[in-house]
């Protein structure tokens, strides 16, 4: 009895480790995915060049519907008078319910991107 007992709690530890490790895992292939939207994002933008820069706001990629609760937006602000700060944000909810961001930024100036 003592045996079938260390047993089933060897077991219930293993299968507790194994959870967690798989919410870790599903929350890194978010990010990751969170992260190449923004990427793919300020790389658009920084094509734009600064004159074509959108005022910001929400957006569309086909990667967001990989993300539960999956959201994007961008934001332009000056930085000064001859560049601007453009921010590319993505937001989801991770596995433990909790809104997880990814927030890149860069400076976009007249004479080219940063």
């Amino acid at each position: 009895m003592l045996v079938a007992l260390a047993i089933m709690s060897a077991a219930v530890a293993f299968v507790s480790i194994i959870a967690g490790t798989v919410k870790i895992t599903r929350d890194s292939t978010y990010e990751n995915i969170a992260f190449r939207i923004a990427a793919g994002k300020l790389s658009e933008l920084r094509a734009l060049g600064y004159a074509a820069l959108p005022a910001g706001g929400a957006f569309s990629d086909s990667a967001l519907a990989a993300l539960p609760q999956g959201a994007a937006s961008t934001s332009v602000a000056d930085w000064n008078a001859a560049t601007k700060r453009v921010s590319a944000g993505v937001s989801w909810a991770g596995a433990d319910g909790a809104t997880r961001v990814v927030l890149l930024e860069t400076l976009i100036t007249e004479s080219g991107g940063l």
